[in-house]
């Protein structure tokens, strides 16, 4: 019985196909955001596109696929560079929106 790989990208892309012909990671070939949420007040969103909305208790952020809605209190843009943002603050909820 052959071994089901799940962590492989989806064949049939070219981006794909070079990404793991050099072994790049998917999120830098295919431009997708990575999400790091570290405890329950902080989050780092690499790859993001721009800032939606923002106030002290929600920040919607736009990725290449789709919206990123963080809630909670106290939420304050930490470090902001034009790949990386750090939110910090009490986070009750992030959702993903396609």
């Amino acid at each position: 019985m052959a071994a089901r790989n799940e962590d492989k990208p989806k064949r049939g892309s070219a981006k794909n196909k070079i990404g793991s012909m050099f072994e790049l990671p998917r999120e830098v070939v295919m431009n997708l955001p990575l999400t790091t949420i570290v405890g329950a007040d902080e989050i780092n969103i690499e790859n993001y596109k721009g800032i939606i909305e923002y106030s002290a208790s929600k920040i919607r952020i736009k990725t290449s696929s789709g919206i990123i809605k963080i809630e909670g209190k106290n939420l304050n843009l930490d470090q902001i560079t034009t790949e990386n943002i750090e939110i910090t603050g009490t986070l009750k909820s992030v959702e993903f929106i396609n």
